[in-house]
C-alpha cells in the first residue's frame, strides 16, 4: 500500500491525504455534536419535565381531589406522563449520585417537595415510547397498575382525538422517571421523554457538510494544482535544456517559495548556454587561428630537401590541417543550428545511397516510400554520411552495410549496420567523445580525425533524439540515429 502511494502523482497524494483528513475530522466532528447535542436537549427535557411536575404538584395540593383527574389530564402532554397512586411507582433513586440527578432533587426540595425519587435513563439505555396523546389513558391505566415503562413498546391506541391534530403517532426515548410525594400523601408519578428525530441530524444538514468538505477537497486540488504547475513547468524546461541546449525561462507567476528555484534554473540555464556559445567561439577561433603557422609550416616545409623526414614532416602538418578543419566545423555545429522543413526522408536517403554506388560503395536500403517529416535535412545528410563512412572505414568497402529507415510514433529512426570488427561493450560511450580513436595506431587517415561519431550525436541531441551504439550480430555494429519529429 505504502509503495503504491508513493508511485502516484504528487497531487494525487496530497488529494489522498486532505479527502482521509477531511472524513476523519467529519466523523469525529460529528460525533462529537451529537453527543452534545444529545447532552443537553437530555438536560433541557428533564430540567423542563421537574418544572412542570413542581407546578403540577402545587396545582394538586391546592384544589380538591375531584379536580385532580382532570388536572393530570391537561397537564400531561406527548411528552410528559402524569399519574397519581397511593405507592410510589419508582420507589429508589438509582441515578442521585451524580451531580445533575442531585441538583433536581434540590429543586424539588425547594419547591416544598419533602420527598422524591428520580431515575434519569442514560444514553445507552434509554427506550422509545411511543407518547401520542390518544396513547395517553392506556399509558396512564398502565402506569397506575405500577407498570414500568422499559424496553421499547408500542401501546395499542384507543379511540380519540389526535394531538395538536397530528395524524401520526411520535416515537420518544425516555430521559427521566419519578415519584413525588404530595402534602396529600399521595404519589405523583411522572415519566419524560425526547421526540427521536429531534436528536438525529437532518439530512439537510448532512447533505450541506458533505459538500461543504467535497467543496473545499476540491478548491484545495485546484489551489495545489496551481502550485504545482511551475514545476511541471522547471521538469519541462529543464528537458528541453538537457537535449537541445535552449534557453526556456520558467515563468514567474508562482508562489513566492518557488520563486527562488524558478530564478535560481533561469540563471543557471543563461550561464551554462554563455558558458557553452564561449568555449565553441574560443575553440572556433584557436582553430582558425592555427590555420597561419600550419601554411607557413608547409610553405617552409617544401623548401626542404627531398627526404623521408620531409615526407613525414608533410603528412603530420596535412593531419593538422584535417583536425583542424573537422574542428571548426564541429564548433560552427554547435554555434549555428539548421531550422526544420518538411522534407522526403526517404528521397533523402537514396540520394545519398546512390551516391556512395557512383563511388562503387555497395549500401543495402530498406526503402520507406513517401516517407515526410519536419526535420533539418542538411544534418540528417551529414549524419548519415558521418555513420556511413565510419562503417566503409572500419569495415572495408567490400563490406555488407544496411541503411534502414522507421517511423516511431512521433520519432524518426535511421540505423545503419555493418560487419566490420565493431566496437568493445565498454567503448560504447567512450567513441562519442571528441578526438576519440580506437585504433591503436591512432590512425589518422583520410578524414578519421575521432569526430564522426561526436558530430552526429551532438546534432542528434541538439534535435531532441540521441545516437545509439550497439553490437550487430553476428559482428560489426549498429549505431541508430533517433530524432524528434516535432
Amino acid at each position: 500500500m505504502v509503495n503504491w502511494y508513493q508511485r502516484q502523482p504528487l497531487i494525487y497524494q496530497i488529494g489522498l491525504v486532505i479527502l482521509i483528513g477531511f472524513a476523519l475530522s467529519f466523523l469525529l466532528t460529528l460525533f462529537l455534536l451529537s453527543y452534545d447535542k444529545s447532552q443537553r436537549l437530555n438536560q433541557l427535557s428533564v430540567s423542563g419535565a421537574v418544572q412542570r411536575v413542581i407546578a403540577v404538584a402545587e396545582t394538586l395540593q391546592q384544589t380538591p381531589a375531584s379536580l385532580h383527574p382532570s388536572i393530570l389530564n391537561a397537564s400531561s402532554s406527548s411528552d410528559l406522563q402524569l399519574s397519581l397512586t397511593d405507592a410510589p411507582r419508582v420507589t429508589t433513586a438509582t441515578s442521585q449520585t451524580d451531580n445533575m440527578s442531585q441538583r433536581f432533587v434540590q429543586r424539588l426540595y425547594a419547591a416544598g417537595i419533602k420527598e422524591a425519587n428520580l431515575t434519569l435513563v442514560s444514553q445507552p439505555q434509554r427506550p422509545l415510547m411511543d407518547l401520542s396523546r390518544h396513547d395517553m389513558e392506556g399509558m396512564r391505566a398502565m402506569m397506575n397498575n405500577g407498570a414500568m415503562m422499559r424496553g421499547s413498546s408500542t401501546i395499542s391506541g384507543r379511540n380519540g382525538p389526535p394531538f395538536a391534530g397530528r395524524g401520526r403517532n411520535l416515537n420518544y426515548s425516555a430521559t427521566i422517571d419519578g415519584s413525588v410525594k404530595l402534602a396529600t400523601g399521595q404519589w405523583l408519578n411522572f415519566s419524560s421523554g425526547i421526540e427521536t428525530d429531534i436528536t438525529h441530524w437532518s439530512n439537510s444538514v448532512l447533505i450541506a457538510l458533505v459538500s461543504v468538505m467535497l467543496l473545499t477537497i476540491l478548491l484545495s486540488l485546484l489551489v495545489i494544482r496551481r502550485a504545482l504547475t511551475p514545476i511541471a513547468q522547471l521538469g519541462s524546461a529543464a528537458l528541453a535544456f538537457a537535449r537541445n541546449k535552449q534557453v526556456q525561462e520558467v515563468n514567474n507567476h508562482a508562489p513566492r517559495d518557488l520563486l527562488p528555484t524558478i530564478n535560481a534554473f533561469n540563471a543557471m540555464q543563461q550561464q551554462l548556454t554563455d558558458y557553452i556559445k564561449e568555449r565553441t567561439q574560443l575553440l572556433a577561433a584557436i582553430s582558425h587561428d592555427l590555420r597561419t603557422p600550419l601554411t607557413s609550416l608547409r610553405l617552409r616545409a617544401e623548401f626542404i630537401e627531398e627526404s623521408e623526414d620531409k615526407q613525414q614532416l608533410l603528412r603530420t602538418i596535412n593531419t593538422m590541417e584535417k583536425m583542424l578543419t573537422a574542428t571548426m566545423r564541429f564548433a560552427k555545429n554547435d554555434s549555428n543550428r539548421e531550422a526544420r522543413q518538411m522534407t522526403n526522408i526517404d528521397s533523402l536517403l537514396q540520394t545519398i545511397v546512390d551516391e556512395y554506388d557512383e563511388r562503387g560503395v555497395e549500401i543495402n536500403y530498406q526503402a520507406q516510400h513517401g516517407l515526410t517529416g519536419n526535420i533539418p535535412p542538411v544534418s540528417v545528410r551529414r549524419m548519415t554520411e558521418n555513420l556511413l563512412n565510419n562503417a566503409i572505414q572500419y569495415a572495408g568497402n567490400n563490406a555488407q552495410i544496411s541503411l534502414t529507415l522507421a517511423q516511431d510514433h512521433e520519432q524518426l529512426r535511421i540505423c545503419v549496420a555493418d560487419n566490420g570488427v565493431g566496437i568493445p561493450a565498454d567503448k560504447m560511450q567512450e567513441v562519442l567523445k571528441p578526438f576519440t580513436r580506437l585504433s591503436v595506431a591512432r590512425d589518422t587517415d583520410s578524414s578519421n580525425v575521432g569526430l564522426g561519431l561526436s558530430i552526429t550525436h551532438s546534432l542528434a541531441t541538439a534535435y531532441g533524439g540521441n545516437l545509439l551504439l550497439q553490437p550487430n550480430q553476428p559482428s560489426g555494429l549498429q549505431a541508430t540515429i533517433v530524432l524528434s519529429l516535432h
